[in-house]
């Protein structure tokens, strides 16, 4: 676990009761899920044969998003589009739990500490791709994509999270693997560790703390409470 000097961290840290997760790059790894499905929607409409620009920047913000940068007339119509291709390739291509993740949900679950989810998916996105992995028992409060008027990187998803659980932000922590998440934690007053088993580009993204394995964060937490 590496911690940055930001905010004075590397002096104090804070006695997290709740525990934040992203989901995609973060618990699950479904980077190929992800970029053969966007893909396979901007070939539909731009043709086989068109030229895709690198679409990394799409980690970690909603779907729409996304459509919005690449400049489509319907984001909205798009985006739905790219749902229905991601659900087809779930099924060919199924994302797995980064190692060691599920051992730690069961250490964490053991503890005092709360877990919830944070993510850019759609509520039926949630519902179809990862609660039917028999994951949703680990986690008291889930915030998508849905539920807010603004996704990541804006503060309303993390927002809507205090909202509903009642918790302040200097008791949460928010784990994610992308520039978006830590900038929508961040905004909302929350810490915030970038998970680096996932981050496809983490030079450069400012960090709260950065975890190099799902195993260091029970200890982590840990040493947070004393």
């Amino acid at each position: 676990m590496q911690k940055k000097g930001i905010k004075g961290k590397d002096a104090f840290m804070k006695a997290y009761s709740h525990l934040v997760f992203d989901i995609d790059g973060t618990l699950i790894d479904t980077v190929k899920i992800h970029m053969i499905s966007l893909e396979r929607t901007l070939k539909k409409y731009w043709g086989a044969d068109a030229k895709l620009p690198d679409l990394r920047f799409s980690f970690g913000i909603p779907g729409t998003a996304t459509m919005e940068t690449l400049k489509f007339a319907d984001p909205a119509e798009a985006h739905r589009e790219w749902e229905k291709e991601y659900l087809a390739c779930a099924k060919e291509v199924p994302g797995q739990l980064f190692p060691g993740m599920k051992e730690t949900l069961e250490k964490l679950k053991g503890t005092e500490i709360s877990m919830g989810i944070i993510t850019s998916k759609t509520r039926s996105e949630y519902e179809e791709d990862f609660r039917g992995r028999g994951l949703g028992e680990y986690f008291t409060c889930v915030v998508t994509s849905t539920d807010t008027e603004r996704g990541k990187p804006f503060p309303e998803p993390m927002l809507e999270y205090l909202k509903q659980t009642g918790a302040k932000p200097g008791e949460v922590l928010y784990l994610g693997d992308s520039v978006h998440d830590m900038a929508c934690a961040r905004a909302a007053g929350v810490d915030h560790a970038l998970v680096l088993w996932g981050s496809l580009m983490p030079e450069g993204i400012e960090a709260d703390y950065r975890l190099e394995r799902p195993e260091e964060i029970p200890g982590f937490v840990k040493e947070c409470r004393g």
